[in-house]
């Protein structure tokens, strides 16, 4: 899967803005995110979905169709931090 890094890093970045004051992140409040406006929900989806099943967010999702119906992210992992940094 070809991942778009600027939008994985928008994404990883607003997970982590967001849960200083939630317990959990989901799809919707990432579209919502002005880090994250300018990708399109398709990619959202799919840069969520890799970030979850690769380790870098704790999360829970369903897809179907093709597609991202439900997520929502607990935590960063020390993985996704680290890519954060280099970044």
């Amino acid at each position: 899967m070809n991942i778009n890094d600027s939008c994985a890093l928008n994404i990883l970045l607003c997970i982590e803005e967001q849960l200083q004051t939630k317990k959990s992140v989901s799809f919707n409040d990432v579209i919502a995110s002005p880090k994250c406006r300018k990708y399109s929900v398709s990619d959202i989806g799919k840069t969520l979905e890799y970030l979850r099943k690769n380790g870098f967010v704790k999360a829970t999702s369903r897809f179907g169709c093709s597609e991202l119906l439900e997520f929502n992210a607990t935590a960063i992992t020390q993985k996704g931090l680290e890519h954060i940094k280099k970044i």
